[in-house]
């Protein structure tokens, strides 16, 4: 069976083609160039996302034999959202990094302060503080610019879904409960809408998206695209999901690996490592807790920085060059000078929080144990490199689990394979890395080939 899964990134679009039959993958991405900043801002603009992805579909019948696909499905940004009315989008689709609930509003304090602060005893018990980029936080602002009332509340993989169907109401295309998490305002315990929060918050006329299981039957694509027309599209998941389930669908693939408790670590612009569970015993203000399949869970902890702290890195040794030797040099020349320049172990300790943490956006980073003779270059760049691993692994200990398994996952460990060695030796455990350009698109199309043959996505299957 041939199946194609499409991820809307927040920089690029990629997908997945592959046929279960032969298990051949084949990936492809092509920039999305819509996204946009303006102060706290950050959306993808609409006009320009549509020409865009008309372009990406076009790249995909060049490049792929798309004749015989049997099945779609799309994953994308989770949190990012947009608001519908009678048909028509009203907003951009606002991005995860959109910053404005840090605005302040009419009582001089930020958005989202206000909302921690007044309406913390609505939230679901597995969240402990919102954070801007959520719907929940970003739509207060947005009211006080535009009417919400009678809007329909999107989210971006949506968007995809009805370019690809083409005629049909965005009213009539269901999310899953992944995307529905991600809004913020979604109450884990329930399994629905957390309604009190809603209420609370005055966003009651807002329509909200009915939910399904990843996997269901949402339509045909239209005769708009002839090398797909009546290829049928079937829910997928929030791309920390679809993640995920690709690498451990590639691992079982690739090593007739079949553990339910498994453990996901990417490192990219920012690291995170994610756990499937079958019962969450604790409660941790660091984590994030989120829906999975099958009725399990993922636990998340999210770094910030990762890569953003090697960039800083090398953006630091670029400049002293220039300052120094006024020289200037390429920035691969620097990333393989990093790469060459890390050591076993540092004695230096660099805490890697330079844009925040999910839990404290406030807390800044910091390099301790600095001494007379140990501030070098190598030591530096090593405990760069150690301090974003050990970022993750303190969230690992606050998951109260013990794994066996780690699946690397990601550009990141890929280009720099000096993270695998740190990995296994901060967190001593087994790792696999995976083989995969993209587990989030291919994910997409485990989602498409579990629809097409189940009517769900069975993640023990």
């Amino acid at each position: 069976m041939k199946v194609l899964g499409i991820d809307f990134g927040t920089t690029s679009y990629s997908a997945c083609l592959y046929d279960s039959k032969s298990k051949e993958i084949a990936f492809a991405n092509k920039q999305n160039t819509s996204l946009i900043f303006d102060g706290l801002k950050s959306e993808f603009d609409i006009k320009k996302l549509e020409s865009d992805f008309d372009s990406f579909i076009q790249y995909l019948t060049k490049i792929f034999d798309l004749k015989g696909t049997e099945a779609i499905s799309v994953t994308g940004n989770m949190h990012s959202f947009f608001l519908v009315k009678e048909n028509i989008p009203t907003t951009n689709i606002i991005t995860w990094q959109d910053q404005r609930a840090l605005e302040k509003n009419g009582n001089g304090i930020s958005y989202v302060d206000y909302i921690n602060k007044n309406y913390k005893s609505l939230f679901s018990k597995f969240q402990y503080l919102l954070s801007p980029g959520y719907a929940v936080t970003t739509l207060l602002p947005l009211q006080k610019l535009i009417n919400t009332a009678g809007c329909s509340l999107r989210f971006a993989p949506d968007f995809i879904v009805k370019k690809l169907i083409g005629d049909t109401p965005y009213d009539s295309i269901p999310i899953d409960p992944s995307i529905a998490h991600s809004s913020g305002f979604y109450a884990l315990e329930n399994k629905d809408w957390n309604w009190e929060l809603i209420n609370a918050l005055g966003y009651t006329e807002i329509h909200l998206p009915k939910m399904a299981k990843p996997g269901t039957f949402i339509g045909d694509v239209g005769k708009h695209i002839p090398r797909l027309t009546g290829t049928p599209i079937f829910l997928g998941m929030g791309d920390n999901q679809a993640s995920v389930l690709g690498a451990i669908f590639e691992k079982k693939l690739e090593t007739s690996y079949n553990k339910t408790n498994s453990m996901v670590i990417s490192i990219g612009t920012s690291g995170q490592i994610s756990a499937v569970v079958k019962e969450i015993k604790k409660i941790s203000k660091y984590l994030d807790y989120r829906p999975f399949l099958n009725n399990y869970y993922l636990l998340v902890g999210a770094s910030l920085s990762a890569g953003k702290t090697i960039e800083a890195i090398k953006a630091f040794i670029k400049n002293f060059i220039n300052l120094a030797c006024k020289k200037n040099v390429e920035d691969d020349q620097v990333y393989e000078f990093i790469k060459n320049s890390i050591l076993p172990v540092s004695p230096l300790k660099f805490r890697t929080t330079l844009n925040g943490t999910r839990y404290n956006p406030q807390l800044r980073g910091a390099i301790d144990n600095i001494s007379l003779n140990n501030f070098t270059i190598q030591n530096l760049v090593t405990a760069t490199a150690y301090g974003i691993v050990e970022e993750l692994y303190k969230y690992y200990r606050e998951m109260d689990i013990d794994y066996e398994d780690i699946i690397g996952v990601g550009n990141g460990l890929q280009k720099n394979k000096y993270f695998i060695n740190i990995i296994k030796k901060v967190f001593n455990k087994n790792f696999y890395l995976s083989k995969l350009e993209e587990t989030t698109s291919f994910g997409a199309a485990v989602c498409a080939m579990e629809g097409k043959l189940k009517g769900e996505v069975d993640f023990q299957g």
